[in-house]
């Protein structure tokens, strides 16, 4: 995907415009490509799926995220950590009730409408143009929990925000749910291409059901996660690294990934900051948080609907595989249930034959033996299909070809230069000429675009905070973030600078 420089001194890109068609709208592109995408999906995968029952192997529902054009953002955390108030801060607006206490004890699916209403949750699921069919699986209990709003505000034209209920601490108030949280968390966690997880300052203790909702709903999905340490300007800075420390201290236990995930330190409100914080740092960091919300998002949203189909191919590719391969191995007449047993206990062996046939299969595509084992507790090998009958029908090279051809040239291109003729000696000496000249500038003691370990220029994203007319109003300084003058004429004396700048954040 070609992208171009963004603002000056962000480093970020461009929204991309020429991987699309010149005179094709973005929602007529992005539906025909869901279009194909689920002609692949009905007629190639989903018979594949049918014959070896992969849904009983990972259930899911699969078919419906390939309805859902706008990319879901969901907000997870303990109670009163700020999620409905960070909502209607994006929404600007008071639309979701908020509190101190408990508020929301429904999931809420904020979604685009031309005039602000409420929709009922059985409404919701049972549209058929939307992607929340599923949730009927959960039972008449679990929709008496379920709401949707719509709501007219540009931001729901490119994203669909979902509000979930909060945290629950003590064991006795989680079992007082009548549905299952963990399982539902699950289920948006998976149709959502961003997953924030708020944090109150005051409230880092890790309680069960959170422990579950890392262990359960958010596992494999680390890449989605972003974790926002909110009402950081209720307290002073030094407490705030010691607090930072401490989260990050938590989530390191309930987190399997080798990079933690980006957390955004922050007030995520629209109330003035409190005197003496940090409001550079919290300015940065909302504005970054902003920029992965309205552009990122929505940008990479239909390339991830692809690459998800690509490896839900891969994965019923293997599944078929492994399964035909073993009730190959299975006797035509005699002595069948001791063979099933016996393979299915070194099925490792299995791994290592469809490894060989197939080299572009990992053994990381396997996941964990103990899911065969239970699936296979659950389902009679004997009643699946050979791989001789799986080869002969061709379902192995058409999702082959699927996975290599088909679905990859649905990516977005990307777009690549020619490579320079190093003999060309104009080019390299113009190329070596911009280093000389940052070179001579460090000597002369003039600023460039890096500065020492924490430092750097203001980025052009707090330098439109500048610009507003409310920047005006209070004198705001982008150099040292000067925003705690209290609002008078253009030109009031600046602010002392802010404290030093809390550790940078993953």
């Amino acid at each position: 995907m070609y992208q171009d420089e963004g603002p000056e001194g962000t480093g970020r890109p461009q929204r991309i415009t020429g991987a699309r068609m010149d005179d094709e709208k973005w929602d007529t592109h992005m539906k025909k490509i869901l279009g194909k995408l689920q002609q692949i999906y009905n007629t190639i995968m989903l018979p594949v799926e049918e014959k070896f029952k992969y849904d009983t192997f990972r259930p899911s529902w699969f078919a419906e995220t390939l309805v859902q054009t706008k990319p879901f953002v969901t907000f997870m955390g303990p109670f009163s950590a700020g999620k409905s108030t960070f909502i209607n801060h994006l929404l600007q607006s008071n639309y979701l009730w908020t509190g101190p206490q408990p508020t929301t004890d429904k999931f809420t699916v904020v979604l685009h409408g031309d005039q602000a209403q409420q929709i009922g949750g059985r409404v919701l699921a049972n549209q058929q143009d939307l992607p929340f069919r599923g949730l009927n699986s959960f039972g008449d209990q679990f929709l008496e929990h379920l709401d949707g709003y719509q709501i007219n505000h540009d931001l729901l034209r490119s994203v669909t925000l979902v509000d979930t209920p909060g945290v629950l601490e003590a064991a006795g108030d989680i079992h007082s749910r009548r549905y299952d949280y963990i399982k539902v968390c699950r289920w948006f966690v998976d149709r959502s291409d961003l997953v924030f997880v708020l944090f109150d300052p005051t409230k880092l203790d890790a309680g069960i059901e959170l422990k579950m909702l890392f262990k359960h709903a958010l596992k494999g999905n680390e890449s989605k996660i972003r974790i926002i340490l909110n009402k950081a300007d209720s307290i002073g800075t030094q407490e705030l690294m010691r607090v930072y420390g401490s989260l990050f201290w938590n989530l390191s236990n309930m987190i399997n990934a080798t990079e933690p995930p980006r957390v955004f330190v922050g007030s995520f409100w629209d109330k003035p900051y409190r005197p003496n914080t940090n409001h550079a740092l919290f300015t940065e960091e909302k504005s970054d948080l902003l920029y992965d919300l309205t552009e990122v998002v929505p940008l990479q949203s239909l390339d991830k609907r692809v690459t998800s189909v690509l490896r839900r191919a891969k994965q019923i590719l293997v599944h078929a595989l492994v399964c035909s391969l073993l009730k190959q191995r299975m006797p035509k007449f005699f002595g069948k249930e001791k063979a099933k047993r016996e393979a299915i206990e070194n099925i490792s062996k299995v791994y290592q034959e469809v490894q060989l046939k197939y080299k572009f299969i990992t053994v990381n595509d396997f996941g964990d033996d103990g899911e065969f084992h239970a699936f296979f507790e659950k389902v009679d090998l004997l009643e699946l299909p050979r791989f001789e009958r799986l080869e002969k029908e061709g379902h192995i090279a058409k999702l082959k070809k699927i996975i290599e051809k088909d679905l990859p040239e649905l990516l977005q291109p990307i777009k690549s230069a020619a490579a320079v003729d190093p003999k060309d000696k104009k080019t390299t000496e113009d190329m070596q000429n911009k280093y000389y000249t940052t070179m001579a500038n460090q000597m002369a003691g003039k600023e460039g675009h890096q500065g020492a370990i924490g430092e750097m220029k203001p980025s052009a994203w707090r330098q439109n905070v500048a610009g507003t007319d409310a920047g005006k109003e209070i004198a705001y300084n982008p150099q040292t973030a000067n925003a705690g003058v209290a609002p008078g004429p253009a030109g009031a004396p600046a602010a002392a600078p802010a404290p030093a700048a809390a550790p940078a954040a993953a």
